[in-house]
């Protein structure tokens, strides 16, 4: 297992609708939005035989670390617990190797969301 992976913001990605993650070894591995999206970036950097992330990534909320999320967390395609919780654009950004949550963005929708474990 890999120790983690870092996702990359490019701006061709949103034009081709790839998504673009650094593996701890250094390697870049570019892949399909919607494929991240059914999949999971985990499992297709798993398929295509190369190391998966172990470690967690940083949640930060209001300029404070709350959490955290795995590391092939996607806000495109995370799931809540909760029926009326709904994650929106713009809920998540990535900022270094943290996800930064927008304001709109209440403490029990953060902790409805699959894959996120708040700090003791």
């Amino acid at each position: 297992m890999s120790k983690g992976m870092k996702r990359i913001e490019r701006e061709e990605d949103q034009r081709r609708g790839t998504v673009t993650y650094q593996l701890d070894d250094g390697r870049y591995v570019t892949l399909e939005a919607n494929a991240v999206e059914q999949f999971g970036a985990d499992k297709l950097i798993e398929w295509l035989g190369l190391e998966s992330p172990a470690e967690r990534v940083p949640v930060m909320q209001h300029g404070r670390r709350v959490g955290t999320l795995p590391a092939d967390f996607e806000p495109r395609n995370a799931k809540s617990r909760n029926p009326v919780c709904e994650i929106h654009p713009g809920d998540f950004s990535r900022e270094g190797d943290a996800w930064i949550v927008e304001k709109t963005l209440g403490s029990e929708d953060l902790d409805a969301i699959i894959g996120f474990e708040r700090d003791a």
